[in-house]
């Protein structure tokens, strides 16, 4: 599921849907959601701001202290909590958010040494919304 207030991204990926038909225009891959799993994703778009509310709220009192070392973000943005990034090592950990830098996966040629340094040195706290 992709949700964007940027028509143009949302013109993007669409060009991929379905096998890239009907034009092939783009080269497109079967990952289309059961409707089960659409409906799923509908109920939690309704509580999103709810989600992220306790998220956010966690990080702040929970996590935030126990990681003076963690990822900064640039005055004014607000993260969503999908992974909470510290730069110091986290027990229990949900691991990291790549193992390899994506220049790397792509094998492209070019030198990136901070990235390379983030994909090795960083780790993933828990923070899961409770159920119930």
């Amino acid at each position: 599921m992709l949700v964007s207030r940027h028509p143009e991204i949302l013109d993007f990926a669409r060009r991929f849907r379905n096998y890239g038909k009907p034009d092939y225009a783009a080269p497109g891959l079967n990952f289309r959601m059961s409707e089960f799993t659409a409906a799923l994703g509908c109920v939690q778009t309704e509580r999103m701001p709810e989600i992220v509310g306790w998220k956010r709220d966690y990080a702040r009192k929970t996590l935030d202290p126990r990681f003076k070392n963690r990822l900064l973000l640039p005055p004014g943005m607000r993260s969503g909590y999908y992974k909470y990034v510290t730069f110091e090592p986290a027990e229990p950990s949900t691991g990291k958010v790549y193992e390899q830098p994506c220049h790397k996966i792509m094998k492209a040629d070019v030198s990136l040494p901070n990235t390379e340094w983030v994909a090795k040195n960083h780790w993933c706290a828990p923070i899961y919304y409770p159920r119930g």
